[in-house]
Parts: structure tokens; C-alpha cells; sequence
């Protein structure tokens, strides 16, 4: 029997692995997009090129944002790899979405490429366009 007030779930901020001036600049990414978007469930800022976790958080203990991040970031590796094929060399990477049954994952680089950021919300609190915009600007 599961009784609500005994598996509540609990906020918490997960800093990363960066310090000084990096791990500032991944929090100010991770706090304006929790500004634009509050109902979020989880998110985090990634170093693309060794999968190290700069700055996270999570709204949920059903959601553990440092899991997802290695596959997260050898997706984009492996999509950037990709992206050299001749008949693609015109193209670039900016985000990535995974729609899942009720949530909604979107990876977006940051504006230099060394970072990944992304966030995870459920698909009845917000839109992709939403999302994606909010992404934008963030990571600009």
C-alpha cells in the first residue's frame, strides 16, 4: 500500500563536478532555465567530450540526472561523428528531442559546443516550442 505521505519526493540540487568560474557559469544556465520553466523534473549542464556533469538538479528521486548524462553526451559524440559524412558537412547540431509516453527530453548545445544542457518535463506541463525556446535563450 503506497501511502502519499510516506514516499514523498523530495527537491534537491546536485552540484557538479566543475569549480570556479565553469561551475558558476553551468548554475546561472541551470538557474534561468528553472526560472522560465519551474515544473521541470530534472536537468543538467554536461561536458560534451568527457561526460562529466558541470551542474544538475532534479525535482524528483525517481529521476537521476548524473544516469543520463554519459549516454546523453556519447549521443551527441556519436551524432557529430556522424555529421562529417560527406553528403551531411553542411549541417550542424543544435538540439536533440526524445518524446517519451509522458515526458519530454530535449538536449540542446551550449552556443561554444562544449557543454550539453538539457532538461526533462513532463509533456502535460509543457510544450516542445516552449521548451526549446526556453533552451534557446539559455544557452546563448
Amino acid at each position: 500500500m503506497r501511502l502519499p505521505f510516506l514516499h514523498k519526493f523530495t527537491v534537491k540540487k546536485v552540484t557538479g563536478d566543475a569549480s570556479g568560474i565553469e561551475r558558476q557559469q553551468a548554475e546561472a544556465i541551470l538557474t534561468a532555465i528553472l526560472r522560465e520553466l519551474p515544473e521541470l523534473l530534472a536537468m543538467a549542464v554536461v561536458e560534451v567530450q568527457s561526460g562529466k556533469t558541470m551542474a544538475a538538479y532534479t525535482a524528483t528521486a525517481l529521476l537521476d540526472p548524473y544516469k543520463l548524462n554519459s549516454r546523453y553526451a556519447a549521443n551527441i559524440r556519436q551524432t557529430r561523428q556522424f555529421l562529417t559524412q560527406p553528403w551531411l558537412s553542411a549541417q550542424n547540431l543544435t538540439d536533440f528531442v526524445l518524446l517519451l509516453e509522458d515526458q519530454q527530453h530535449c538536449l540542446r548545445l551550449a552556443a561554444d559546443g562544449r557543454w550539453l544542457c538539457y532538461v526533462v518535463v513532463r509533456i502535460a506541463d509543457a510544450n516542445l516550442a516552449l521548451v526549446r525556446e526556453v533552451m534557446r535563450r539559455c544557452t546563448a
